[in-house]
């Protein structure tokens, strides 16, 4: 095990099929400020928006973000093994297969990104202020860890929002050491639907205020179809902490195992796997998340994990510059794309205080910047590229 070289998760990378409709839902209905307007790195035919997280006095300072690729084809589906190299990228931009874009979770794939708010107030507050714009909300649901509320994005992508307490320890002295049985008033069957149903926040909520705004991550829930085997992966050999082995919720016989990759159980540092024995593979697309990162400290830390990852077996693309930072991916038993990251840097190109005001290009594409922006603009089908 290599634990405490990752110091949390980075960010969630998801895929929209119209990047300014999400804009709108993170923005005016979540709350949640642009700080990097961009194209991807491997090919500019691909529009990125990131969205970050408010700081408040008192509260440590959160380095996650949300990205979303726009892939815009109606009738051309996206490539099926990602944005991982270069070569590959362009290649399925530029010669897309015809099919449905839209993605379909499943082994191998995200389930959720849970999002962060202290208190069982802040779900109610959400709860209504979704509801008044026009989003079904399904919650608030007792997680034995957590409380949640759950909603889809524009594209249907799954977002929990989740609460500080009670947290992972108050069930088990030594965190990961047995299989913890939930409660069945928790569990499928056993909850009384209506009842959480009709529970909500009695007034509307016009503004996002500080008391429910977003904090950051809570954690992320991706779908294993062994749990044993992703288990030995991400502790073996990536070097996370198991601490909690326990009952899926939402399906008789399925497992949900919690992984940390920092002592304190900090929200934003916990990754979760749904164990569904037999589940069939998902399929990448708009509504479905891309890859997670994870965090290292700098660049030396960053190519020492990727010698190791090699020397041990595990499959990396090359190490790859953003712009914002370096990074390389790799894929998770199942086949999950993931991510090791430095920290972003969003600033090299915006003023701190001023991110997400404009669409910054790295400077080899600065020539092209006039029809990048007419093909954001106008949306067209991919075409074949010439070499």
């Amino acid at each position: 095990m290599n634990q405490m070289v990752i110091r949390g998760v980075s960010s969630q990378t998801f895929v929209a099929a119209n990047i300014k409709r999400t804009e709108d839902f993170y923005g005016r209905v979540l709350g949640l400020p642009v700080v990097k307007r961009t194209v991807h790195h491997h090919d500019a035919r691909l529009p990125i928006v990131t969205f970050g997280f408010q700081l408040f006095q008192g509260e440590p300072q959160r380095g996650e973000t949300i990205t979303y690729i726009e892939w815009n084809p109606i009738f051309y589906m996206m490539p099926d093994r990602g944005f991982v190299e270069q070569a590959a990228t362009r290649d399925g931009v530029a010669n897309p297969r015809v099919g449905d874009p839209k993605g379909r979770w499943g082994a191998g794939t995200n389930h959720h990104l849970a999002l962060h708010v202290p208190n069982r107030d802040g779900l109610l507050k959400w709860k209504r202020r979704l509801s008044d714009h026009g989003v079904h909300v399904t919650g608030p649901y007792n997680r034995h860890y957590f409380h949640a509320i759950y909603l889809r994005d524009p594209d249907g992508a799954i977002i929990e929002i989740a609460t500080t307490e009670p947290g992972f320890g108050h069930d088990e002295t030594v965190l990961g050491s047995g299989f913890r049985r939930q409660p069945k008033e928790n569990l499928i069957g056993g909850r009384d639907e209506l009842q959480v149903a009709a529970e909500t926040w009695p007034q509307p909520l016009p503004l996002v205020t500080a008391d429910f705004a977003l904090r950051g991550f809570h954690h992320i829930t991706s779908i294993s179809s062994d749990a044993e085997r992703t288990e030995n992966f991400f502790v073996e050999k990536v070097g996370l902490r198991l601490i909690k082995k326990t009952d899926y919720l939402d399906e008789k016989g399925g497992t949900h195992f919690y992984y940390a990759c920092d002592e304190e159980l900090s929200p934003g540092s916990v990754l979760t796997f749904f164990g569904l024995p037999g589940y069939k593979s998902g399929r990448l697309g708009t509504g479905l998340s891309h890859h997670f990162a994870l965090e290292v400290e700098n660049e030396a830390a960053l190519a020492d994990e990727h010698a190791r990852f090699k020397k041990i077996g595990i499959e990396v693309s090359s190490v790859q510059d953003t712009v914002y930072a370096r990074q390389f991916l790799f894929r998770d038993p199942d086949g999950h794309i993931c991510a090791l990251s430095t920290p972003n840097r969003f600033s090299v190109d915006e003023d701190a205080s001023h991110l997400g005001q404009k669409l910054c290009l790295p400077e080899q594409l600065e020539g092209e910047r006039r029809e990048i922006e007419r093909h954001i603009a106008y949306r067209p089908a991919p075409v074949p590229v010439l070499p």
